[in-house]
């Protein structure tokens, strides 16, 4: 019995497909789903249906014209060569034309609602909340069986280990994905002690895995929760209506640990270096204090050596004394008045001061009384 190599094996199957006839000039249709646009100008995506899919490439040589015609969604028909692959070790499609390309009415329900949470407000900067500098606890609204949870306690712990966390276990894949995230971050919501940041995140797939990202119901509990969250789709390249929706998007749930942790090492730097600059503006202050009382100190004793200062203080004693004299005469002068007039109203009888009210009430503008 023949052994085969890798590589010979590889090109046994690749030839196999070459020869035969059945391989080329085919038609299929499909939905676009993973569009990759390769540094080397060759375009990658999956061809996919309701129960499988095909990895397709257009070549660089026709990329430049057949690429503006597909976009993620996109129901495509196309014509090309299936083709054995012996760097990945899987058949590839090989697009020489695309015939016929549609709006998928998925993505045309996705623009619609799109539209519609936009002109709700949905997506406004100014409806965003801040995220706290210092959250005590974080909360992860993700799948307890992937690897996502672990990857963001192990940044967060590694960032600052006094931050404690949360999991809302959920699943982030299939038909009721989007109504159990919604019913975890309204839960996190109504708690006695809710956490202070919520991280929605999953790993990474297929573009059609993003769908529950996209629906209202999880999007609706999004824009009403009171806690910031933050949306970790694990998708850079593609834009869900969560990270459109949420107070901030991370493009890797890794980095939405690194956003909402804060580094334990930088804040004690900051704080060093915020101390150092306040000592530094005590000292400041101080030494110019110093420097304004030794020069009123040096007035002081230049005046102080010249007599003038004895000189104002004598006439501000002297000065004192005739104030304290006339103040006080001003005050016997009235007592002595007051006393003249009290002691004349009790000589005259109620009549006499009737009389002389009228009197008073009676006479001319301008006339002594």
């Amino acid at each position: 019995m023949k052994v085969y190599s890798v590589r010979e094996c590889s090109s046994l199957v690749a030839g196999a497909l070459q020869k035969d006839y059945i391989f080329k000039n085919i038609t299929i249709s499909g939905t676009v789903s993973n569009l990759h646009f390769h540094f080397s100008g060759v375009i990658f995506f999956s061809l996919i249906d309701e129960e499988s899919r095909i990895t397709c490439r257009i070549g660089k040589m026709r990329s430049a014209f057949l690429g503006r015609r597909i976009k993620n969604g996109t129901e495509i028909l196309i014509l090309g060569n299936i083709k054995y692959d012996k760097i990945s070790g899987r058949p590839i499609f090989q697009v020489d034309r695309i015939l016929s390309s549609t709006e998928s009415p998925i993505l045309e329900k996705l623009d619609m609602l799109k539209k519609e949470l936009k002109a709700s407000g949905y997506f406004d900067i100014e409806k965003k909340k801040r995220l706290p500098l210092f959250p005590f606890r974080v909360g992860i609204v993700t799948s307890a069986s992937g690897a996502v949870i672990h990857d963001i306690i192990r940044t967060g712990f590694l960032r600052n280990n006094s931050v404690r966390y949360s999991l809302y276990s959920t699943t982030v894949q299939g038909e009721n994905a989007a109504a159990d995230m919604a019913e975890m971050v309204i839960r996190a919501n109504e708690e006695t002690e809710p956490p202070d940041i919520l991280i929605i995140a999953r790993g990474g797939g297929a573009e059609e895995d993003l769908t529950p990202f996209n629906q209202r119901v999880l999007l609706d509990a999004v824009f009403c929760s009171k806690i910031p969250v933050i949306s970790a789709v694990g998708h850079e390249t593609d834009v869900t209506l969560l990270d459109l929706a949420a107070d901030v998007r991370a493009s890797t749930p890794t980095q939405a640990a690194e956003i909402a942790v804060p580094d334990k090492k930088y804040i004690e730097e900051r704080i060093i270096c915020l101390y150092l600059v306040l000592q530094k503006i005590i000292r400041d202050k101080l030494n110019i204090s110093k420097l304004k009382l030794q020069h009123t100190l040096t007035i002081f004793n230049i005046l102080a050596q010249s007599g003038k200062v004895t000189a104002v203080r004598k006439d501000i004693l002297y000065n004192w004394i005739i104030l304290d004299r006339k103040l006080k005469k001003v005050i016997s002068n009235k007592k002595l008045d007051i006393l003249e007039r009290m002691q004349f109203l009790s000589r005259c009888g109620m009549e006499d001061i009737l009389i002389c009210s009228k009197h008073i009430k009676g006479a001319d503008d301008g006339k002594e009384i």
